[in-house]
């Protein structure tokens, strides 16, 4: 009897790659890769969906997809940081991704983890949790949507879809953000002139 040829969950090479049995309602966000980095399968990843870059160096496998239910699991093997104009960018050697070839199968994928693996509190969220909640100002005057989350060297920001289907940016720091409520999915901002005019 030949060998078996079964593709495993470290193999994003295969065509038919076998999916981790790991449920959507139990992965998390952690980044997005960009590209390959190198030739011995190096990653380049946006971790702006963290609050810490240095979670990655506590995950032992992250999960990767363009969807939630169909991913497939890699071992962390190593975890570096290179420091851009656009914030820091995660260098990340996975598991069954050996060479510049098998990291160009899974660039533009999303990179998941486990809650579990991340130790996160019942109470504690990740900015990508947050995209498609409303904003309001502490009257209740609708603002918008959030429509993205970006890192910045200064400062992160809030990136709000407006009813007019502009965009606006909120920075996230206390000044103008006056509650996050996680049961109404929305969050209280405290305008300034211009802020919000978009």
């Amino acid at each position: 009897m030949p060998p078996s040829t079964a593709s495993t969950p470290d193999d994003p090479a295969d065509p038919d790659p076998k999916f981790a049995d790991v449920s959507p309602t139990d992965l998390v966000k952690v980044g997005f890769v960009f590209r390959p980095h190198g030739l011995e399968g190096e990653l380049k990843v946006d971790p702006s969906a963290t609050d810490d870059p240095a979670r990655f160096e506590t995950l032992p496998a992250v999960f990767l997809g363009a969807q939630p239910h169909r991913v497939t699991r890699h071992a962390v093997l190593s975890v570096r940081y290179q420091q851009t104009k656009r914030g820091t960018t995660v260098i990340l050697g996975l598991e069954g991704i050996a060479d510049r070839d098998a990291a160009e199968t899974v660039a533009k994928m999303d990179v998941f983890a486990t809650e579990a693996a991340l130790g996160l509190e019942d109470d504690e969220l990740f900015a990508d949790d947050l995209v498609g909640w409303t904003v309001v100002t502490e009257d209740g005057s609708v603002q918008g949507t959030v429509a993205n989350f970006m890192e910045m060297p200064a400062q992160d920001l809030f990136v709000v879809r407006t009813p007019g289907d502009a965009e606006a940016m909120i920075p996230a720091i206390d000044d103008f953000i006056v509650e996050i409520d996680e049961e109404a999915e929305r969050i209280v901002v405290r305008p300034i002139d211009g802020l919000m005019d978009a």
